[in-house]
């Protein structure tokens, strides 16, 4: 599967939207998965766990001695020196675009022997995009990313803001607007976003979904740059949830993240 001077055996990763992708190849060869609130697939019941998502433990990599270790390319700007220095092979996948994942996926078939599985996602995926009708609307928006204490903009090169060119929408932070890789920029202003002034406004979670939204509807109730959206003042602000498939990475419930943006920009 892949080379290594040692015998490492298996693959791990940082990422439940790879471990999904993983359990859809019908790979059992998985030992190591993120430490996550949220459910993992129920064929890794019971793998080791090798840490947070953005902080993998290499001490425990290292120990379970994995062939590679499947990470987001988001992360490779902040992760790569640190698994080069613990002589982990590492392979980065796309989680930033939807087609992108797909090439991954396919990629992935062939390396770990399941090229059947992969192309069978690949074929669905292509026939959903063939069948989703091609609409381009003058609706502006500004996707945000929250915490439970602060928010960055997701930019058009971001998962969410591939959902929103998809559905048709025009993100207010897009092309002109290219993040280092991570989707997000960081150098926004408050006096820039009020300008932008969007007509929809998507809120979704890097993590604590519950107490990120708080967050935000606290700003939309004592901000006063917030309070005079008119997406906030006419009610088109939507907070988007991991249930139906948006987050930080495209994973493979992103056929119902664009069915549930279709209302929010075309009405029931």
């Amino acid at each position: 599967m892949f080379d290594r001077e040692e015998d490492p055996q298996g693959i791990a990763t940082t990422s439940v939207a790879i471990c999904e992708i993983l359990d859809s190849l019908g790979c059992d060869e998985v030992v190591g998965v993120p430490s996550t609130s949220g459910e993992l697939p129920a064929r890794y019941a019971g793998v080791r766990t090798i840490g947070a998502p953005m902080q993998p433990q290499m001490e425990i990599l290292k120990q379970i001695n994995p062939e590679v270790v499947l990470v987001p390319t988001t992360l490779e700007a902040s992760l790569a020196s640190e698994f080069s220095a613990a002589g982990i092979a590492v392979k980065y996948i796309n989680l930033s675009d939807i087609d992108g994942m797909y090439g991954d996926i396919a990629e992935l078939g062939a390396l770990l022997g399941k090229e059947a599985q992969a192309q069978a996602l690949c074929e669905e995926y292509a026939d959903y995009m063939d069948a989703y009708p091609k609409t381009e609307t003058e609706i502006t928006v500004m996707t945000v990313m929250a915490f439970p204490s602060l928010f960055t903009i997701a930019t058009e090169d971001s998962y969410v803001g591939d959902l929103v060119k998809l559905a048709g929408g025009k993100n207010v932070y897009g092309a002109g607007y290219v993040s280092d890789g991570t989707g997000v920029i960081t150098n926004y202003s408050l006096e820039d976003m009020a300008q932008k002034d969007p007509d929809i406004i998507l809120v979704f979670a890097h993590f604590s979904e519950e107490y990120a939204f708080a967050y935000i509807e606290e700003l939309t109730e004592t901000n006063a740059v917030w309070k005079n959206f008119r997406a906030v003042q006419n009610g088109e602000i939507y907070y988007l949830s991991a249930a139906d498939g948006f987050g930080v990475s495209a994973n493979l419930g992103w056929t119902q993240a664009l069915e549930t943006l279709k209302p929010i920009f075309f009405g029931e």
